[in-house]
């Protein structure tokens, strides 16, 4: 009996796991990153990402196995696959569970402990998964493919039951089931080979798909197709597949020995499965439009081989009805209790956690465009220098500035008098406020500490600060909220060379000096002598900023 089981566990979880995850891997592909790499790399938050499943979803399924009474129930959805492992292991399922695997890698996402048996579509995955839920839970199973992928179909008789022209070269674009991924680009990297014709998938995706129509409505060599259950003739009659989401697709195109090239994948389990396809050979990694042609060029040119015997696994039905239960260690209700209170009060502590460390903040920098000021992008030959150093050599070193004619932003982390204060703004350099480390619970007075520094240090216009080594994500929020920006730069400590990819313009500077006068003075001589050796001029931040503005 085939039943959709997002149906029983809720309407919450059916909302979080189908319908806003949907959305998210469509439309905010980069948020979806964030959480998948999260989930990945960290342990706990896969476990609290678990428990939260199995809380809401454990009950309403329970209800839906019971009320079917089955001898063997068979899960293809990971989550599904969470939960039913979960009531398996503590024995309230009470027949075989088995486990269906598509993807070649990421597979902490689609494994439990408590499943009898995951079925895997290649070898390689075995492991992965004895790994995560021990000996014997794995076997290697024939791909879940249509009937229509075992019958033998040349390339002739598909183009002739597709109405395609049997001549020339045809190369599919997918999208998958969601129409997901960099279409349009790829398609236009295919238009750069001569007389190769495009059938771009778009899925379900009617936006997708009248996007596409509207891009390509000029190029005859460029057909759009929405969501098709022809597939089996299709990549029967393709000459190679680009896909942008791996799974199911890929595992067709490799039934019909059809050349499959990844490209444009989303963040997240798409990209891990493409990785994973290059590395067992079964498939091409594309990075660019130029490196996609290329692979496009390199495959056409090679004689399409016939389709290979069919696999010698075994197959999944096959499987699924020798499965047995397998043994597995059930946690004592003590230690079940014990651990189930463990993670809650760690869910309830991530919190601070995630607002005391820099590992939430980094991750959100690269994903979420919250990064520090490192650059400013300026037709000025200018670079930004902000110097670091104790007040009783900022004296020494705005007389240094001066013999260039260059100007700098002074960090402090703490006030400083009055007089020091004016001889910066006579000198027209600038202070700046400088926030420590924000680890353990330093984060929480961020407010008040970077309030006191912009009062003390005089800062007029926008706020910027200095940000230390280990940012946290609590330090960044509270600051923000007070309009203030990080400023991080190339740092350099003294006696250490520029960069070595070199300075340009536009690029900030921080300068770390210690307390020994001679050594800071002989530092800061020697960056700007390389700024003008290199045609460049040293100026504050604000100064800096002003020249993008006046562009």
């Amino acid at each position: 009996m085939l039943v959709d089981a997002l149906d029983g566990i809720g309407r919450v979880l059916r909302f979080i796991l189908h319908d806003a995850y949907r959305w998210q891997f469509g439309h905010a592909a980069r948020a979806y990153g964030l959480a998948y790499r999260l989930l990945e790399r960290s342990s706990f938050c896969r476990s609290i990402g678990q428990l939260t499943i199995v809380s809401f979803g454990s009950r309403p399924l329970l209800r839906m196995v019971k009320r079917i009474d089955p001898d063997i129930v068979v899960s293809t959805h990971p989550p599904v696959t969470c939960v039913l492992g979960h009531l398996r292991r503590r024995n309230r399922i009470r027949v075989p569970v088995v486990a269906t695997i598509t993807d070649l890698d990421g597979l902490g996402f689609w494994v439990h402990p408590g499943a009898d048996l995951h079925l895997v579509m290649h070898e390689s995955c075995i492991a992965q998964v004895e790994r995560l839920a021990g000996p014997g839970s794995a076997r290697c199973a024939r791909p879940l493919l249509a009937p229509a992928f075992r019958e033998p179909r040349t390339r002739a008789q598909a183009r002739r039951a597709l109405g395609l022209p049997e001549a020339g070269a045809i190369a599919v674009v997918s999208g998958g089931g969601w129409g997901v991924g960099e279409l349009e680009d790829a398609a236009r990297a295919a238009l750069e080979i001569e007389d190769l014709s495009v059938i771009c998938l778009a899925g379900r995706s009617e936006s997708t798909r009248r996007r596409l129509e509207l891009a390509f409505a000029a190029e005859a060599r460029v057909s759009v197709w929405g969501f098709t259950d022809g597939m089996s003739d299709l990549l029967a009659a393709a000459d190679a597949l680009v896909h942008s989401t791996g799974g199911v697709t890929v595992l067709e195109a490799l039934a019909r020995n059809c050349p499959v090239i990844a490209y444009g994948a989303p963040p997240g389990h798409a990209r891990l499965t493409a990785k994973a396809l290059v590395k067992q050979g079964l498939g091409r990694l594309a990075l660019s439009p130029e490196e996609l042609a290329a692979s496009l060029r390199s495959v056409l040119e090679r004689p399409r081989a016939a389709a290979e015997a069919a696999s010698s696994a075994p197959s999944c039905a096959r499987l699924v009805l020798e499965a047995t239960p397998r043994p597995t260690a059930t946690p004592a209700l003590g230690v079940r209790l014990a651990r189930r209170a463990a993670l809650t009060t760690v869910a309830l502590i991530f919190p601070v956690w995630a607002f005391s460390t820099d590992l939430p903040y980094a991750l959100a920098a690269n994903v979420l465009d919250v990064a520090p000021l490192n650059v400013v992008s300026t037709r000025q030959a200018d670079v930004g220098i902000v110097v670091s150093a104790p007040p009783s050599l900022v004296p020494g070193l705005v007389a240094e500035l001066r013999l260039y004619d260059a100007h700098a932003s002074f960090a402090f982390s703490a006030p400083v008098d009055k007089e020091l204060l004016s001889s910066l703004a006579r000198a027209q350099d600038e202070p700046l406020p400088a926030l420590g480390s924000g680890e353990a619970a330093g984060w929480l007075h961020t407010r008040d500490h970077l309030n006191d520094l912009v009062a003390a240090l005089r800062v007029r216009g926008d706020r910027y600060y200095l940000a230390p080594d280990t940012l946290t994500f609590g330090q960044y929020l509270l600051a923000r909220g007070q309009g203030a920006l990080p400023i991080r730069g190339s740092r350099i400590n003294p006696g250490e060379p520029a960069p070595s990819r070199g300075l340009v313009r536009g690029d900030v500077v921080v300068l770390e000096l210690g307390e020994h006068r001679q050594e800071a003075n002989a530092a800061l001589d020697g960056l700007l002598t390389t700024l003008a050796r290199d045609g460049l001029r040293g100026v504050s931040v604000g100064q800096l900023r002003e020249s993008r503005s006046n562009r």
